[in-house]
């Protein structure tokens, strides 16, 4: 690259780190480690939110969707279901949680069916969030290894280490704010991403417009249930509406931030805008994707994958300090990503389990070290997870597929816990392993991921509820 994109970088880096420094002063208690003493407000807790979940994946997987032979905009399908589950959980999940005094989500389901319960979720979030979160830090090594040249280990490496400095040091504080300045500057490289390539273009907009509809890459709606026909309308929106309560309702990563907002409006605000904000930006990058087909026609022979395409078109056909700037936004997903995993996966071990199991647990600064303890334990983990994870084609789609595995059965508790009155804790322990079991099984038969969240919720309600009816507990008797 050229120094003045290096230099971009560097600077960007060091700011990252400089505002882990700064917030480090401020973490007395777990409650300011892992929720900001309650003070973020509404419109900081959104570009949170929607920073964490863009990552890597979103920002060049999007592109490579559309850019693919037969890729189109069907995806916005799924991101229709977004809008709607985020309505439902600003109602109804998010009182519940605002209700209590807690500083993960699971310590709801503690309260309202018991411990075992707790550490079941517990559990099921470590194994999900690890993996996908390890996925998402692969996807900013292919960026580093292909603008820098760098092998794959060195990236990994690099990007968890600085992921890990301003996580470890600021808690989700540091991660909250870091995370808005990367929304600002993931714009911006999209951004300008978009404008260098109506510039490239010959024929600009006219000739962009051509393309995608002669090759039907601007299709966003399909009524069949097959095609490639995982995007369907009717399973997009299901699908979409299930994966998005089980992702801003039952996992600890995105839930946290809103956990952190200064009162339950403001997250209620942040819950409902960060959908509308997450629409029009998967539908932004798609369009990228189309707009680098246009340019390129086919995949360039220096890269292997689709996913490359957009940090390839960023080094080779812009600017050096706009290559920077778009290179940089790239590595901004990625590092929000891994740092909110990072601190959310730190505060479930510290809250759902350290301090459930010793009688005697520490409090104040001792508790905080423990914390960034389990800060440096989940770093590596994520990091041979990345190193897995370079086998996989399609990065998006592989970063979608694995919560689903487990984020069936987690909403499913919850579903349980808000809306109904059921209080057997075993029958619903039974239920959620019933609901991965089963997920796992139609995975295997091939069945499109689309599929996993719904699936998995309904076999873990109407297992537990079976159990109950057979098997009442005495609570449950006297109720």
């Amino acid at each position: 690259m050229e120094p003045i994109s290096l230099i971009i970088l560097a600077v960007y880096f060091l700011m990252l780190i400089g505002i882990g420094l700064w917030f480090s002063r401020k973490q007395q208690s777990v409650n300011d480690f892992f929720l900001a003493g309650h003070s973020i407000p509404a419109w900081a807790a959104m570009a949170a939110v929607v920073a964490t979940e863009t990552s890597a994946v979103t920002f060049i997987g999007a592109p490579a969707m559309t850019f693919k032979e037969g890729g189109d905009m069907s995806f916005l399908q799924v991101v229709l279901g977004y809008i709607l589950a985020r309505v439902i959980l600003s109602l109804y999940f998010l009182p519940k949680f605002f209700s209590h005094e807690i500083v993960t989500i699971y310590s709801y389901l503690g309260i309202r069916f018991g411990k075992k319960s707790q550490k079941i979720s517990g559990i099921f979030f470590f194994i999900t969030r690890a993996l996908a979160s390890g996925i998402r830090h692969y996807a900013a090594a292919l960026v580093i290894s292909s603008v820098f040249g760098y092998d794959l280990m060195t990236a990994i490496i690099l990007t968890g280490l600085i992921s890990f400095v301003y996580a470890a040091l600021g808690g989700i504080s540091a991660v909250i704010w870091t995370e808005v300045v990367q929304l600002v500057v993931m714009i911006t490289g999209g951004l300008l991403g978009f404008y260098y390539l109506l510039q490239s273009i010959p024929g600009g907009w006219p000739e962009i417009m051509e393309t995608a509809h002669n090759t039907g890459k601007m299709v966003m709606i399909h009524w069949d249930w097959g095609s490639d026909g995982q995007y369907s309308l009717f399973i997009g929106i299901v699908a979409g509406t299930c994966l998005s309560l089980a992702s801003h309702g039952a996992d600890q990563d995105l839930v946290q931030r809103l956990l952190s907002c200064k009162s339950l409006r403001s997250a209620q605000s942040a819950m409902v805008w960060s959908g509308l904000f997450v629409f029009c930006q998967f539908a932004f990058f798609l369009f990228l994707g189309i707009m680098l087909f246009t340019f390129f026609g086919a995949l360039p022979s220096e890269i292997t994958k689709t996913d490359e395409i957009f940090p390839y078109f960023a080094a080779q056909h812009m600017p050096p300090w706009a290559a920077g700037l778009v290179i940089a936004a790239i590595l901004s997903a990625a590092l929000s990503s891994t740092a909110s995993a990072l601190n959310s996966l730190s505060s479930t071990s510290v809250n759902d389990f350290v301090l459930t199991i010793l009688k005697n647990p520490p409090k104040g600064k001792r508790l905080v070290m423990i914390s960034r303890c389990f800060t440096v334990f989940w770093m590596v983990i994520l990091i041979i997870i990345a190193i897995l994870a370079s086998g996989s084609d399609s990065i998006l789609q592989t970063g979608l597929t694995i919560p689903g595995y487990t984020s069936g059965s987690l909403l499913a508790a919850f579903l349980l816990g808000i809306f109904t009155r059921f209080k057997n804790e075993t029958a619903l322990s039974i239920g959620m392993f019933m609901g991965v079991a089963v997920v796992l099984t139609i995975s295997l038969c091939g069945v499109f991921w689309t599929w996993f969240v719904p699936t998995g919720a309904l076999t873990t309600i109407l297992t537990a509820f079976a159990i109950d009816w057979f098997y009442p507990n005495k609570e449950r008797e006297l109720a």
